[in-house]
């Protein structure tokens, strides 16, 4: 994942602009809804709803509606490429992999927010005008998946996964892996489901032949 410069918490107000308008918030507000309904399933009653403020102003502050998703990403990002760091640090890459999976499942998702991960919603937008949209979620998650193979290739220079091991396809296997748990997660499996499908995974560790 990568860091970008945060947009600016605030801006002037103007024409339409509810009092006390701030631009973070509102921002906020959309990523949730984008999050929880994705790209093609949020309208701009939704966004208007979500948001307080009126279609025109949503355009005057953030452009049109891919524009808007565009810095709902962005702002995702920011926020989770602390949380994926701070993973990838763990002692051991076992470790990092089953917090990425437990995190995956729901289990540590904080109350009220989606389960699926943003960038994976995302990934669902189907419309031809939204295509730049999806090269570049496909850019932030292979960026992300390139890390996760660096932590593997790490684990195999500190002796904890065998040197023979092919840590780039280790990296594509997590990825689907956590993919199909997060999808499986917000499609409603029920939780003791997902946990005995974690263990069952974790206990194939480390994945190699």
């Amino acid at each position: 994942m990568s860091v970008v410069t945060p947009p600016e918490t605030a801006a002037r107000r103007g024409p339409g602009r509810p009092r006390g308008f701030d631009r973070a918030t509102a921002l906020e507000a959309a990523m949730r809804v984008f999050w929880k309904q994705g790209f093609d399933g949020t309208s701009y009653p939704d966004l208007m709803a979500a948001t307080g403020m009126s279609k025109p102003t949503l355009y005057a502050t953030f452009g049109d509606k891919v524009n808007l998703f565009r810095e709902a990403v962005v702002a995702y990002s920011e926020r989770s490429t602390a949380i994926y760091e701070g993973a990838l640090n763990l002692p051991t890459a076992r470790e990092v992999v089953e917090t990425f999976l437990r995190l995956c499942c729901g289990f540590d998702v904080v109350p009220g927010e989606p389960i699926v991960c943003f960038l994976i919603q995302g990934a669902m937008t189907g419309s031809a005008d939204t295509q730049e949209l999806r090269d570049e979620l496909t850019t932030v998650r292979r960026q992300a998946l390139e890390k996760m193979q660096a932590r593997f290739e790490r684990a195999q220079r500190e002796g904890e996964l065998p040197a023979t091991a092919d840590a780039g396809v280790m990296a594509e296997l997590f990825a689907a892996l956590a993919t199909g748990l997060s999808v499986q997660a917000a499609s409603g499996t029920p939780p003791e489901r997902l946990e005995q499908v974690m263990q069952l995974t974790i206990a194939q560790w480390p994945f190699t032949t």
